[in-house]
C-alpha cells in the first residue's frame, strides 16, 4: 500500500490540492519538504479512501483514452498500408464505403469461428469491403500457410484456398497445405517456390509491424473505421458498428 500511495503522490498533489494548500507550509512559514508532503498526502489518502479509488479510476481512465488516442492516431497515419495495400486480398466491392480489415491466422479457432459470420456480413451488406491481413503467430505452419496464400496467382484461388483452411478443424500441416493445393488443381511447385519470395516475407513482416502500431496482439482482429476490434465478434456487433459508420457518413 506505501508504494502505491507514493506511486500516486503526484496525482493526489493535484487531485488533493485544497488539502495541501492548508498544509503546504510550516508554522514558522518554512516550505514543506517533499517526505512531509508525502506523508500529508499518504495521511488524506488513508483517512479519505474514497479519495483514492477517484484518483484510481481517473488514472485508468486517462491511460484508457490516451491508448485509445494513440491507436486511432496510428490508423489515420497507416490508412494506405492497412486499406490499400495491393498486395492483400480483398471481397467485395473496391469502392465500397466501409472497410472491414481482418488480422487472422489459419490456425487461429476464434478466426475460424467467426470466418461464417464475417462472410455471412459481407454477402448481406453491398457496401461492405473486406481485407484480408494475414498475421501468422501461432506457429511455424501458420507462417507457411499465410505465404501459401499470398503466392495464389489470383482472387478466386485465394478465397477458395482461404475458405479450406477456415474450415479445416484440425492444426494446420505442410502435408494439409500441399493436399490443399493439390486438390484445388493449381500448380503446387510454383506456388511453394512463390512463397519464398522475399517480397512475401516482407509483407508478413510488415503486417506484424502494422498490427503492433495498432496495439494488436492476438487474431482475430478488426479494423473497421478508427477503431480495433478484437475478438470474434457476433453478427450483431458487427451490425452495430456497421451502423455506426453508416451515420458517421451521412453526416
Amino acid at each position: 500500500m506505501k508504494k502505491l500511495l507514493l506511486a500516486l503522490t503526484l496525482i493526489a498533489a493535484t487531485a488533493f490540492s485544497p488539502a495541501l494548500a492548508q498544509d503546504n507550509a510550516t508554522g514558522d512559514g518554512q516550505a514543506r519538504s517533499k517526505a512531509e508532503i508525502e506523508t500529508i498526502i499518504n495521511d488524506y489518502l488513508m483517512e479519505n479512501p474514497e479519495a483514492l479509488a477517484n484518483a484510481l479510476t481517473n488514472m485508468q481512465n486517462y491511460f484508457r483514452q490516451a491508448e485509445k488516442d494513440m491507436v486511432q492516431r496510428a490508423i489515420t497515419v497507416q490508412s494506405d498500408a492497412l486499406f490499400a495495400n495491393p498486395a492483400d486480398f480483398t471481397m467485395g466491392p473496391k469502392d465500397a464505403p466501409i472497410t472491414i480489415v481482418e488480422f487472422f491466422d489459419y490456425n487461429c479457432g476464434y478466426c475460424k469461428r467467426v470466418f461464417p459470420t464475417l462472410m455471412e456480413v459481407l454477402n448481406e451488406n453491398d457496401d461492405v469491403r473486406v481485407v484480408f491481413k494475414e498475421l501468422p503467430i501461432l506457429s511455424e505452419a501458420s507462417r507457411t500457410a499465410a505465404q501459401t496464400a499470398l503466392a495464389l496467382d489470383d482472387q478466386l484461388s485465394f478465397l477458395t484456398f482461404h475458405a479450406k483452411l477456415m474450415n479445416n478443424k484440425s492444426r494446420l500441416s505442410e502435408a494439409f497445405i500441399g493436399q490443399t493445393l493439390s486438390d484445388m488443381g493449381v500448380d503446387k511447385t510454383a506456388v511453394e517456390a512463390r512463397r519464398q519470395s522475399p517480397t512475401i516475407n516482407q509483407h508478413l513482416d510488415a503486417n506484424a509491424a502494422l498490427a503492433s502500431d495498432l496495439q494488436i496482439e492476438g487474431t482475430p482482429a478488426f479494423v473497421i473505421g478508427n477503431q480495433v476490434l478484437p475478438g470474434a465478434l457476433d453478427k450483431q456487433e458487427f451490425e452495430d458498428v456497421l451502423a455506426q459508420m453508416r451515420a458517421e457518413l451521412a453526416r
